[in-house]
C-alpha cells in the first residue's frame, strides 16, 4: 500500500485578537478540523495532523507556510471564517509558490457563503457545507488519479470559470461519526480562566438550527435542518473526554442546546448519574428557559448559559427574525438568577436600520437584564446571511476586498455598516457599553 498521504489541517490565526476576553483574546479549540481529521483518518487511509495558529507561534505568512511545509504534506486543508480568509489565501499562495504540487483545500462558513469568489489563485479546491464525506471523496479521487470534478460539495476551477457542484444530503446518523482527533493537538493550550479552571474542549450534541435570524451564519451551512445525536452517544463522548483525556471543562457548541427539552433533561440527568465532575457551558434561546431546565443545568455542572439577546428594541427583534420578545428575555434572566445559573448575554450594535435611539435601547436593556457577562458586538454581515444579501443589494459589499473581510470581526472595526449611525459612532457605542458594564460589575451592581 505504501506510505499514507499526509493531510495537514490548518486553523489560521485570529489576527484581531488583543488579549482581552471581550475582544477575542481567549482561544477556543478547533473542533471543526478535529472532527474532519478524525473522519479522514478513520474512514480513509491518510496520515493526518493539525496545526492551530492560534497556539502555534508565527508572525507572518512566510512563517506559517514554513511551519506547514515542515510536516511534508500532500494536502493542506484550511478552515476559514471571513475575517481570516485573506491570511488563508496568502498562506496558500506562498505554499504553492514553494511547492506547486501540494493541493490546497479550503472550507468553512466563508467558502460556503461565497464559493464563486473563494477560488483565488493558490487555492486548488473548495468545499461547501458539511465537509466530512466530500473531503474524503475528493482526497480519494486524487489519490486514485481519478477525475474529482464530479464530487458533490466541491468548488473548483474549470479554465477561467469556477464551478460549484451540487451538495450531497446531510449525514443523517451523527452517531456514526468518530469523536474528534484531540490527540493531534496539545489540549493544555485551550485555557479560559474566565469560565474554567484548567483546559477546556468543545462538543456538538447536534448540528443546525431551525430558526432563521438574518445575521446568523448557521443556516448558511446547515440550511435550518436540525440533526441531533443520541443521548447515549453524547454521554459516551463526555465520558471519553472526562475519564480518558482528564479534561473536566466542556463547551456545548450547539446553536441551541435545549431545542428538544426532554433530550436536554436526559443529557443533564446522565451527566449527574455518570459523576463526571465536569463544568460546562451551553447556548440557549430565552423561550426555552424554564425553572426545571435552569435547575437541572445548574445541578449537572453548567457554569454559564449564553443567550443571544441581540437588541433591546421590540421592532428590531421582529425585523431580525429572533422570534423572541423582551419579556421572554426578562423571564429567562429572572429564572436563571433565581436558580443561580450565571448568564452570558450578547448584543449586536449596528443591525440593519439601527439608530442612535435603538442602540441606546439595546445598551439600556443590557443593564436592565444585568447578566453576569455582556458582550456587545458590531454586526458582521457574513457571506450567505440575509444581512450580507441586503448589503450586496445596496452596493456596500466589495467582494474582492481583503480589507473589508478583515474588518468583519465584531470588534474594533466596522466592515459593512447597515445601520443609520456612522462607523465611528458604532465603535463609540461599543466602547461605552463595555466601559459602563465593567464599572457596574466592579461596583457590584
Amino acid at each position: 500500500m505504501g506510505n499514507k498521504a499526509k493531510v495537514v489541517f490548518v486553523r489560521p490565526p485570529n489576527l484581531q485578537k488583543s488579549g482581552q476576553w471581550k475582544k477575542q483574546g481567549v482561544i477556543r479549540c478547533p473542533l471543526n478540523i478535529a472532527l474532519l481529521a478524525s473522519f479522514i483518518r478513520t474512514k480513509g487511509s491518510f496520515d493526518c495532523s493539525i496545526i492551530d495558529f492560534e497556539v502555534t507561534p508565527a508572525s507572518s505568512v512566510d512563517q506559517m507556510a514554513e511551519i506547514i511545509l515542515q510536516s511534508h504534506p500532500k494536502y493542506v486543508c484550511f478552515t476559514t471564517l471571513t475575517p481570516r480568509f485573506p491570511v488563508v489565501v496568502k498562506t496558500a499562495q506562498e505554499i504553492k509558490r514553494r511547492q506547486p504540487d501540494i493541493f490546497t483545500i479550503i472550507g468553512g462558513p466563508h467558502v460556503t457563503g461565497t464559493p464563486l469568489t473563494s477560488m483565488m489563485d493558490g487555492i486548488s479546491y473548495g468545499i461547501v457545507g458539511e465537509g466530512e464525506e466530500a473531503l474524503l471523496e475528493l482526497l480519494e479521487k486524487i489519490e486514485n488519479k481519478q477525475d474529482p470534478s464530479g464530487v458533490k460539495n466541491i468548488v473548483y476551477k474549470d479554465g477561467l470559470s469556477v464551478k460549484v457542484n451540487p451538495v450531497r444530503p446531510f449525514i443523517n446518523n451523527l452517531d456514526a461519526l468518530p469523536f474528534p482527533a484531540w490527540d493531534l493537538m496539545d489540549i493544555k493550550e485551550y485555557d479560559d480562566p474566565t469560565y474554567f479552571s484548567g483546559s477546556h474542549l468543545a462538543i456538538y450534541s447536534g448540528r443546525g438550527c431551525p430558526y432563521d435570524c438574518i445575521f446568523c451564519a448557521s443556516a448558511v451551512t446547515w440550511k435550518r435542518k436540525l440533526r441531533l445525536r443520541s443521548v447515549e452517544n453524547v454521554i459516551h463522548e463526555i465520558s471519553d473526554i472526562a475519564n480518558r483525556l482528564k479534561v473536566r471543562n466542556l463547551m456545548f457548541w450547539d446553536d441551541t442546546f435545549a431545542i428538544d427539552e426532554q433530550r436536554a433533561f436526559s443529557i443533564c440527568d446522565r451527566i449527574i448519574e455518570g459523576q463526571f465532575d465536569i463544568s460546562y457551558t451551553v447556548q440557549l434561546r430565552a423561550d426555552s428557559v424554564t425553572e426545571r431546565l435552569a435547575d437541572i443545568l445548574k445541578k449537572s455542572g453548567c457554569c454559564f448559559a449564553a443567550i443571544g439577546v441581540e437588541s433591546g428594541n421590540e421592532e428590531m427583534l421582529v425585523r431580525i427574525g429572533k422570534k423572541e420578545t423582551k419579556e421572554q428575555f426578562r423571564k429567562a434572566a429572572r429564572i436563571m438568577k433565581e436558580v443561580g445559573l450565571p448568564i452570558i448575554a450578547s448584543y449586536i450594535i449596528g443591525l440593519p436600520g439601527d439608530t442612535q435611539e435603538t442602540i441606546k435601547e439595546t445598551i439600556d436593556f443590557a443593564f436592565e437584564l444585568n447578566a453576569d457577562q455582556s458582550k456587545f458586538m458590531i454586526l458582521a454581515p457574513y457571506p450567505g446571511t440575509h444581512v450580507y444579501d441586503l448589503a450586496c443589494q445596496i452596493g456596500l459589499v466589495d467582494i474582492w476586498s481583503f480589507e473589508q473581510m478583515e474588518a468583519s470581526n465584531y470588534y474594533d472595526s466596522v466592515g459593512i455598516n447597515l445601520s443609520k449611525v456612522s462607523d465611528n459612532d458604532l465603535l463609540r457605542y461599543q466602547d461605552e457599553a463595555y466601559e459602563r458594564f465593567d464599572k457596574s460589575k466592579k461596583a457590584g451592581i
